[in-house]
């Protein structure tokens, strides 16, 4: 029930209690960007941009065909839109970026990155609201910045395999009884997937109860059920949830959103582990074939806590869940902390985003863990009208998975020129 690919980590990738009144539902649709900023009401921005990157991880091959990294210069050019309307009883986002990236090596640095977010909302009657999102994208590792605008995704970083493509899609309903009481009842579905590592599809179904203890006071209970299968005839895992929910609406535009429970997964089928040992002083690699079939209880708990207030917005989040994954690990706890903080003027922005992320099975008996972990920087200012200028920084490190891939670190710096249709500067999300 988490994040988004988070090659640098998504801010708010945990789905928070809506504690607005409910006079306003259906009236309010999800800032999507930190560009949203400079909007007030409805807006469409067309942009496009070029960019030269400098990278300290850039694929090369020697004549033997052996492969190894070393820093490298390129260039990167892409576009996007980003789009929100809100209409009399709900409101429609959008927010989609596609990128190449090309390094004037003779590696394989080269390749695509590509985005797409949507989010609808409608009150369809006093009692009955609807809701729907999907997320898609093609990302190549330590290549994107995701936060609260990208929606739910469970695609976490995956050190082996140098794209991750995932798709996401969920739809709710939401039945206010009273001023007071209400319930929401949602669907997902989940498809993950790696090169070179396991993919995974996915689905969940979840009720909540939500009681208003008062105006900016909501406590609340909810089940879930969810359902994981991967490629390869590697197994399935289903993963029961119940847990208990509290968020406040503070003075000043602070909200805090808590929930605390327990999950419990059932995971069966046959696991390739990846093991390496020394035979006549020679490395040996290979994998492991064993059956598994496991039950496990783990406490689950979250929190976040955000601020916006005219130009500036903050989002801390963090806890324990379990997720479907990264290809080398199955089902696993995840526990992780995020943060994000954007601030705009009339014609800039600085952003800043960073995570951790450290993943433990659950579905079978593989004792090592593996984490993550990464921080990124985006500057961008108008310079005339239409053009602006960007700098980003990114740093990512993935450690040592199993004893067969090394740990990674990579830093990259990219900055250019963009032109918008609306004056905005890019922005780090």
């Amino acid at each position: 029930m988490r994040y988004l690919l988070l090659v640098f980590v998504a801010a708010a990738s945990l789905a928070a209690q809506n504690s607005d009144s409910d006079s306003d539902i259906g009236n309010t649709t999800k800032r999507i960007s930190a560009a949203s900023q400079f909007f007030d009401h409805d807006f469409v921005n067309f942009y496009v941009y070029g960019n030269g990157v400098w990278d300290t991880r850039v694929p090369q091959f020697n004549s033997t065909g052996a492969e190894s990294y070393s820093s490298g210069l390129g260039w990167e050019a892409g576009g996007g839109i980003t789009a929100t309307h809100t209409f009399r009883d709900g409101g429609i986002t959008v927010n989609y970026r596609g990128a190449y990236r090309d390094y004037q090596t003779a590696g394989s640095g080269a390749g695509q990155s590509q985005s797409l977010a949507l989010s609808y909302i409608k009150t369809l009657n006093r009692h009955w609201t609807f809701d729907a999102n999907a997320s898609a994208a093609i990302l190549g590792y330590g290549t994107s910045y995701y936060s609260e605008s990208s929606l739910a995704s469970t695609t976490p970083g995956n050190s082996v395999s140098t794209d991750s493509r995932f798709a996401n899609a969920g739809i709710g309903l939401t039945y206010m009884q009273t001023r007071r009481l209400s319930y929401q009842f949602s669907g997902n579905f989940l498809y993950n997937s790696y090169p070179t590592a396991v993919s995974t599809r996915g689905v969940t179904g979840g009720v909540s109860a939500l009681y208003r203890l008062t105006a900016r006071t909501t406590i609340g209970a909810s089940y879930s059920r969810t359902y994981f299968s991967y490629s390869r005839h590697e197994g399935t895992s289903t993963i029961d949830g119940i847990s208990l929910t509290a968020s406040h609406q503070f003075a000043e535009h602070w909200q805090i959103n808590l929930s605390a429970g327990v999950n419990r997964s059932h995971s069966v089928g046959t696991a390739e582990i990846p093991v390496s040992f020394l035979y006549q002083g020679q490395l040996i690699s290979g994998f492991y074939l064993g059956p598994y079939n496991r039950t496990l209880y783990s406490p689950a708990f979250q929190g976040v806590l955000t601020h916006s207030f005219h130009r500036a917005s903050l989002s801390l989040s963090g806890g324990q869940s379990i997720m479907a994954g990264n290809g080398l690990y199955l089902a696993s706890k995840d526990q992780f902390a995020n943060a994000s903080y954007s601030y705009s003027t009339r014609h800039s922005n600085l952003s800043f985003g960073g995570n951790w992320t450290r993943l433990s099975s659950v579905a079978n008996s593989v004792s090592t863990t593996y984490s993550y972990y990464g921080a990124s920087i985006g500057y961008g200012i108008t310079l005339v009208r239409y053009v602006s200028a960007n700098f980003r920084y990114d740093l990512i490190h993935y450690d040592e998975a199993f004893s067969l891939f090394r740990s990674i670190t990579e830093q990259r710096i990219s900055f250019g020129l963009s032109l918008s249709s609306k004056s905005v500067p890019l922005t780090l999300f």
